[in-house]
């Protein structure tokens, strides 16, 4: 068997295998009790369990609902982009003595203000790329001529 026939394989049976784990892995939302009544005929509604006349408990789902972040571009996404950049800025200490307005629209971040050298420059465009939602990154930080 050639190596790229082999790697075809791999590359077709792994997501198979991962996905069967996955699926063994999760809860199952069917409780035992109905799933064995499947082949006894219903019983009278006079005779049926008082278990069953509880109510039933929700369907936990298999994967947990997280909230969902801003999609890039959009307003809340600008707005959480700059608090973390400023944020990481004012709390570094290499960005001693340098003054840094952020600005961030539509995914676009603009840096602007003044810097002590090259090095807070590079530092501070390091940290505009971070956050989620950053596109680009517009740095017009000036270094004074020293």
């Amino acid at each position: 068997m050639n190596p790229s026939r082999l790697a075809l394989a791999i590359l077709m049976i792994v997501p198979t295998v991962l996905f069967i784990a996955a699926a063994e892995s999760a809860a199952d939302t069917a409780p035992a009790a109905a799933a064995s009544q499947g082949d006894k005929p219903a019983a009278p509604a006079a005779t049926v369990p008082s278990e069953a006349a509880a109510p039933a408990q929700p369907a936990l789902p298999l994967r947990t609902a997280e909230p969902a972040l801003a999609l890039p571009g959009t307003s809340a996404a600008d707005q959480e982009a700059t608090a973390s950049i400023l944020s990481a800025i004012r709390s570094d200490p290499g960005m001693a003595g340098a003054d840094v307005s952020v600005n961030t629209d539509s995914g676009v971040v603009t840096l602007t203000g003044v810097v002590r050298n090259r090095e807070q420059a590079a530092l501070a465009s390091a940290y505009a790329n971070r956050p989620f939602g950053v596109l680009r990154v517009d740095n017009v930080l000036s270094i004074p001529a020293q």
